[in-house]
């Protein structure tokens, strides 16, 4: 099993270093990053695309937030299979996901509202992909190793953001919105092969799996809403989700 960071003991306090030193944390890091700004520019390139076709900026509009709002529902219904399946084959098997839908997106010229699907469906699945990917952080830093790790995801999130909203404009620009999009699926195969080849097969008891929520009684969307609703219950909880 891969080492995890040290807890802080005494007055040691735990650096950026240390935490970029641990090999998950690293390569989950790195993979999120690339996968966040493959995001924005498959997105931006998408809305482009359906702009270029349609003429109409409603549209268009809904094609950039289609990618996002679905998110909230595959949070909602979904959110339990993070625990359910084996986070390596979960992942590699989300970046190959996006991976096709962009091929697709790029390479067939479907109907504009056939497309939306595709990302609609793609953004469904997401939150079940990163909330394996973050529970893997949170078991591989422990302490204020883990408080730094989550500054870096979103220091890096947030960057990786604009950064890919830069690139899709400069590849619409210098590539057209279609070969833009091939350039969004060069970088999710890059991030499951990666995940594919160095994140280990963790067995069951590796990845924290309980009775109560890898293997609970109920379906996937019900054990989903249960703990939705637990966190929801919490009155701290709500204000930072809020915030």
């Amino acid at each position: 099993m891969t080492p995890t960071a040290e807890p802080a003991q005494g007055n040691h306090r735990a650096t950026y270093r240390e935490v970029l030193a641990e090999p998950r944390f690293r390569l989950l890091f790195s993979t999120r990053t690339v996968a966040i700004t493959a995001d924005a520019l498959r997105i931006t390139t998408f809305s482009v695309l359906v702009f270029s076709a349609t003429g109409s900026a409603l549209l268009s509009a809904l094609a950039f937030g289609i990618g996002f709002i679905p998110q909230l529902f595959g949070s909602l219904l979904l959110g339990s299979l993070a625990d359910r399946l084996p986070p390596r084959a979960l992942i590699t098997g989300g970046y190959t996901l996006t991976c096709a839908a962009a091929l697709l997106l790029a390479l067939v010229r479907m109907p504009i509202v056939a497309s939306l699907g595709v990302v609609a469906l793609v953004a469904l699945a997401t939150p079940v992909f990163h909330g394996a990917s973050s529970r893997l952080v949170a078991q591989s830093l422990e302490g204020d190793a883990y408080v730094l790790g989550r500054s870096l995801n979103n220091i890096a999130a947030s960057g990786a953001q604009l950064f890919g909203l830069a690139l899709g404009g400069a590849a619409v620009a210098a590539l057209g919105p279609r070969r833009a999009l091939a350039v969004s699926a060069a970088l999710y195969l890059g991030c499951a092969l990666a995940v594919r080849i160095r994140l280990p097969r963790l067995q069951p008891g590796e990845f924290g799996d309980t009775p109560g929520s890898a293997r609970g009684d109920g379906g996937t969307v019900r054990t989903s809403l249960h703990g939705a609703g637990l966190l929801l219950r919490g009155q701290m909880m709500r204000r930072l989700m809020l915030r």
